[in-house]
Order: C-alpha cells, then structure tokens, then sequence
C-alpha cells in the first residue's frame, strides 16, 4: 500500500499542516507536489501536457484554514508595517508553514497602488491539500518593500501576488526558514529571531529611515573651525545628566482596562551579561533608570549593530500592544529629499542619545519596568522601543527648528541634514542650527557629522 495514497484524518491533516510535513507521505523536507513516494506524472516534474511543473507554488493552508472562526484562533496573525516609494501602511500577515512562498493578496495590492513586476513565466498554485484555486497562475510579483515586524525587525522583502481574500500578507516556509523565529504558540507571538537577523535585520532599524549619504567621506574628529565657537553642542558629558522635564515628555496612555505584562527574564551569554551590569551601573549612575517595584516588567536582551557591538534592548511588545498610539506624523524620505533641489552643499549632523535627551512623563515611569538578572528597573528617560518613541521626538525636534524646515533644513528622527546653494550662506545656515540645538538642550555626536559634502 502506498503512503498518503488513501485519504487522511482531519486531525492528521491539522498535524501535518501545523509542522509544515508533506500531505503524502509525512516528510518533512518536501511538499505534497515534490513528494518522491507519488505516482510518477503527478508530481511537480516536467513533461505532458496536463502533468504539473515544477514551477508549482503552494499556498499553504490558508484556503483550508480560514473556513471558520474557530479555526482562525489556531493561527498566528503578525502585525506588519509596510513602506515603499513614500507610502507607509500597517496590516496583518499570517505566518504559514505550508506555503513555499511569500504572498500577498492581489486586491489589497491594488487597492494600496502597489507597483507590480511582471513575471517572465507565470507560476502553477495550488493548495497545499491539492485542490484547485479560483486563479491557478501567479503572474506578478510585488516591487521591493521594506516590512517592519514589531519594533526592531526590518527588512526587504518581495512577495507573490494571488487571490487572498482571507489575509492580505502570507510569510510561507522559506520567511521562517530564512529568519527561524522562536514561536510562543500559547501566546501566538514571536519571542525572539534566529542568529542571523541579529546583523542583518535586527541592526538595521535605524537605518531603514535615516538620510543616507551616497559617498562616504571620512567622519569628522575634531569640530571644523568656523564652529568652534559652538563647540559645546558637541559635548559628550552633557547628555550624560538626566534632562528636565519638558512639554515633549513622552507619556505612555494605556487602554482602558489594560495592564503592562510582566514578561520573562532572557537568557544572557557571559559576555551579555557582563554588558548588562555595566549599562545598569552607568544609567543608575547618570539617573536614566532607577529600581523599581512596579508590577509591569518586559524583557532586556542584546541585538548586534553592525559595528559587532551589542545593543541593549527591551521587550515592550506587550506594552506596545495596549499604548495608545501618538498620531504625529513621521516625514516620508521620498518627500524630504524633494526639497534639497538647487542645493550644492550638505552638512550631516546626527544628535547624540537622541531618545535619552527625553523625559518619560512623570507618573508614567512604572511602565517601562524592565527585568534583569540583577533586578527590576524602569526608565526616567524615554527608551528605545517604545511605539510612540518615534513620534515625540519627531516632534521635539520640528518644533525646535520648525522655522528653518524646508528652507535649509531637512529632519527625520535624530537625523538632521543642512543643505545650501553656496558654501558662505552654508557656514551660516549651519551656526543657525546649532545654536538653536545648543539652546534646545540637544547635542550632535561629532564623529558621526559630515561638514561640507557635495554629495547625499
């Protein structure tokens, strides 16, 4: 008797879909159309004409999935964030094992202006269980979009285009082979992402928006001339005093009826551990944090930054999810550097501990309680990884060069770029924005500022 030739049980199907083995013969290196034990001429092989190729995509379970409601809560739904060509949107993708790809739904592209690549041959669908789909042919692919999940994951991704009107994002087999995230299947959540998104995903968060400049002169050491007498809003000591309370406190509203978690304690390396002491003592020291008894605690873990040093970052998934979000819009790149038409000189300038120039609105510190193997802390400045982060310091920072936006001077987040048609009108423009920076109580990290280049 030939495996998978008879039919199998609802409850073995489920097994087999859930752990992405084939529906044939319960492999798990293969689908159901590669399986090796089916007859030959239905597998995926070249040939006859009606015989399936091996250009043939599995969507996965999701037609088989979606059917009810109960069904649905067996599934896990990942919030996305998805930008391309100055649009930025937030939707849900469902992550499935079955699927030998990565798809998106062909209405919600459309309905978004989503560019599409024609394919140079079209591709076969099917459902992982076999049965036929209305739009057996795949012939368009996404353009590159960049896709945010959670916080600190980002990365390029292309997807193919079908009929999902259930989901409009399928992340297939080879998305969680690629990143292979630790699953909390209890909580329908990922935990933490595989060793390689440490470097190439997790490190590039705050590059994904930044103004990024097209050549590479060296980076400044020492202040130019023309500014020395401004040479304080390079001061490195002075960000590492606690700030004042201001109107751009970052508050954290909660839902109603809502609670932070308390989450776990992440396993740390020596060399991790080592490092978390170390930050523990500087903040305690600088006043950024203090002991606490609050009943919320998230997670402290490391992400690599592609220097090869570590990052210390805090799990505010679960605060995150019940925050109220602040609508203050973040400027798209695409718009910003429309403006720098006519200009034939640039100066970078790169705010040092941007977030940590911040105060967490008074009475609101006991939600970003954190948990380490030492004790239970929480923040006095505002951290990174909060939602609403991005959004109070994008406004701290407009208002406080809002009459020179757009005229000599562009913002995204802790990036500000100074642009003019000459170099004495820019030496000019630059004094202007430093005083008002030094005023404000923010200062620039001198070895990441770029003076006098020709080129972004």
């Amino acid at each position: 008797m030939q495996i998978g030739k008879t039919g199998i049980s609802e409850a073995e199907r489920a097994h087999r879909r859930e752990r992405g083995l084939c529906f044939y013969c319960a492999g798990a290196d293969h689908f159901r159309l590669q399986c090796p034990q089916r007859p030959r001429g239905s597998r995926g092989e070249s040939g006859k004409s009606g015989q399936k190729t091996s250009n043939t995509q599995v969507i996965g379970s999701l037609y088989a999935s979606f059917v009810d409601d109960e069904k649905k809560k067996t599934r896990i739904l990942l919030p996305i964030s998805l930008t391309w060509e100055g649009v930025h949107l937030e939707t849900e993708a469902f992550l499935d094992s079955g699927a030998s790809g990565n798809f998106m739904d062909r209405c919600f592209a459309a309905n978004h202006l989503l560019p599409l690549v024609l394919k140079e041959r079209p591709l076969m669908v099917e459902a992982i269980d076999g049965k036929p789909l209305s739009c057996p042919h795949i012939t368009h692919d996404t353009i590159d979009v960049c896709m945010t999940t959670g916080v600190l994951h980002c990365e390029t991704i292309r997807f193919q285009v079908i009929d999902s009107p259930s989901c409009p994002v399928v992340l297939g087999f080879p998305w969680l082979t690629e990143h292979n995230p630790v699953i909390d299947w209890a909580q329908r959540d990922i935990m933490c992402w595989g060793p390689s998104c440490q470097s190439k995903c997790l490190g590039r968060v705050n590059v994904i928006g930044s103004l990024n400049i097209a050549t590479a002169p060296p980076l400044s050491t020492e202040v130019p001339e023309c500014y020395m007498a401004l040479k304080e809003v390079f001061s490195k000591t002075r960000t590492e005093v606690l700030p004042p309370h201001r109107p751009y406190d970052c508050a954290i509203e909660l839902l109603p009826g809502t609670m932070p978690p308390r989450g776990h304690v992440y396993p740390l390396s020596q060399r991790e551990n080592d490092i978390m002491e170390e930050y523990i003592r500087e903040n305690l020291e600088r006043g950024f944090i203090r002991r606490s008894s609050s009943p919320a605690g998230a997670g402290f873990f490391f992400v690599s930054k592609k220097e090869g040093d570590l990052r210390p970052c805090i799990d505010y998934r679960g605060l995150n999810r019940i925050t109220i979000r602040n609508a203050y819009p973040i400027p798209l790149i695409t718009e910003l550097f429309d403006r720098l038409k006519g200009a034939r000189i640039y100066t970078k300038l790169d705010l040092r501990g941007a977030y940590n120039l911040v105060r967490v609105k008074k009475g609101d510190e006991w939600k970003t309680a954190f948990n380490t193997r030492s004790g239970h802390y929480e923040y006095l400045v505002m951290p990174f990884g909060l939602c609403n982060a991005p959004a109070v310091f994008q406004d701290l920072i407009n208002d406080t060069l809002r009459d020179f936006l757009q005229t000599f001077v562009i913002v995204y987040l802790d990036d500000i770029l100074i642009y003019s048609p000459d170099k004495e009108t820019h030496h000019a423009h630059v004094r202007q924005v430093l005083k008002r920076l030094l005023r404000a109580g923010l200062y620039c990290k001198l070895e990441k500022c770029l003076f006098d280049i020709e080129t972004v």
